[in-house]
């Protein structure tokens, strides 16, 4: 027997994509698992704190203490006194500059290189919206008894795509050009989507500090 089979490819905004990767595991270090791997690694080489190297491992040291407390009330407030924990975990500037020099995460990685579009013969591309288009992609498939259930996971600090400006706007027009050509043009360009537009307005907005970013809820 022939076996019929259909192929698809779910992607996203990549200048959406690049912001949810810090947004939901890095933010805040709202992720012990990841603060631990990678959060603490971040603002230690690129927050700047002006204190000798016996405060700053002092420092460090109490705040992963805090971060790491699984008892801690989470609308407890953060020590404000200890650079560390203000904000707990990278800012989304510091986490670009670690992203350009040393980022090696799986969040990072494009769809291009993920899902070898030029290779495979997709037979739908780009379903962005699964829990919208599902209905669509089961009947083009001929699987209209399937009925699935698809959760989506919300940042309870307001929805990504809500946020885009007030990040971005903290990230320096250097430092913006290189995290583009490193983790975005080429599945811009390959998706279509419009990065390069929504990135040359965001260029036009007046520059934000790291520590505004809370204001997107």
């Amino acid at each position: 027997a022939v076996v019929s089979t259909q192929s698809t490819g779910v992607v996203r905004n990549p200048v959406n994509r690049f912001l949810s990767a810090f947004r939901d595991k890095i933010e805040l270090g709202n992720i012990a698992w990841y603060y631990n791997a990678l959060g603490e690694k971040i603002v230690t080489k690129y927050r700047e704190v002006r204190v000798s190297e016996k405060e700053k491992i002092a420092l460090l040291a109490l705040a992963r203490k805090e971060i790491m407390d699984e008892s801690r009330e989470a609308e407890s407030k953060w020590d404000a006194s200890n650079p560390y924990l203000s904000p707990p975990g990278p800012t989304f500037l510091e986490f670009v500059k670690w992203a350009l020099e040393d980022g090696v995460d799986p969040h990072l990685i494009t769809m291009y290189k993920q899902c070898s579009p030029c290779s495979v013969d997709y037979s739908i591309l780009r379903l962005e919206k699964l829990s919208e288009e599902a209905d669509y992609l089961f009947q083009k498939v001929e699987r209209s008894y399937l009925n699935l259930d698809f959760q989506t996971s919300l940042n309870v600090r307001g929805k990504t795509s809500d946020c885009v400006d007030v990040f971005y706007s903290t990230i320096p027009g250097e430092l913006l050009t290189r995290a583009y050509e490193k983790f975005m043009r080429v599945d811009c360009e390959l998706f279509e989507y419009p990065c390069l537009e929504k990135l040359e307005k965001i260029r036009g907005l007046p520059h934000s500090s790291p520590s505004q970013t809370h204001l997107c809820k």
